[in-house]
């Protein structure tokens, strides 16, 4: 008989924890299908840890102590909306840093994206009514920037695996919404294809940050020390990554 998956359980439960600057409310959220790592996130409710089911409070605690100054900074931080894609001609979109200019013409079949030049130009169906033709022509984006992120990230990955001397059994790309890159624990290395519309060095951060965890399961500072070694600028390239985040719009 085939194997299936077994079901996946979360528990979620409201914390308060005292550290050296008062105390901080956060939302920790247990599931069975996170093997390894805790994951600290800052959402519009607040500040949200995702641990494995059986993680101990206290490393939990720790690793949220640890970061008590970068959660203070960026709930401190004013809020900005993020830009909402409209696929519309002339919008400002970018692929590896650079400025690609979104162009739109009508063209009869279906709607394709292209790069040409130093813009991305698609053709879309004449005669669409405003909702289908940004349905389409957003289709047609989307489309064309994971058909390069499948070939951009899996060649970045490889190159910074030979540095630094590791291997995962696989780089995936695929959609994901709220991280940008993560590390199974059957050495899988997970991508979010909106990767490849930013500059190359901030990719290469999430790499480096991912490959580190085949040996490192954890934001401890062994860790930390494996991401310094092989790229010492990697806060500033934190940073960056978390600025242009906040307008990323695909």
């Amino acid at each position: 008989m085939p194997r299936t998956a077994a079901p996946r359980v979360t528990t979620t439960y409201d914390r308060t924890l005292v550290c050296a600057d008062g105390t901080i409310a956060y939302r920790l959220v247990r599931s069975s299908r996170r093997r390894r790592t805790i994951e600290i996130t800052i959402e519009p409710e607040g500040v949200r840890v995702a641990a494995p089911m059986r993680t101990p409070d206290r490393e939990i605690e720790a690793a949220v102590r640890e970061r008590e100054a970068w959660i203070r900074h960026h709930l401190a931080a004013p809020r900005v909306a993020p830009r909402v894609a409209t696929y519309e001609d002339g919008e400002p979109l970018t692929f590896l840093g650079r400025p690609t200019p979104l162009l739109v013409h009508e063209r009869p079949g279906r709607a394709r994206a292209a790069l040409d030049f130093f813009n991305l130009r698609v053709s879309v169906p004449p005669r669409l009514d405003p909702q289908r033709r940004r349905a389409a022509i957003g289709s047609a984006v989307i489309a064309w920037y994971r058909e390069r992120a499948d070939e951009v990230i899996p060649l970045r990955v490889e190159g910074w695996a030979k540095v630094m001397g590791c291997q995962p059994s696989r780089v995936v790309v695929k959609e994901q919404k709220q991280r940008w890159g993560s590390c199974g624990a059957d050495g899988v290395l997970r991508f979010n294809w909106r990767l490849v519309a930013g500059a190359p060095a901030l990719l290469d951060y999430v790499a480096v940050h991912e490959l580190a965890h085949l040996q490192h399961p954890h934001h401890g500072p062994a860790f930390w020390r494996a991401v310094a070694r092989t790229m010492p600028d990697y806060r500033e390239r934190r940073s960056r990554l978390r600025e242009w985040g906040r307008t990323l719009a695909i």
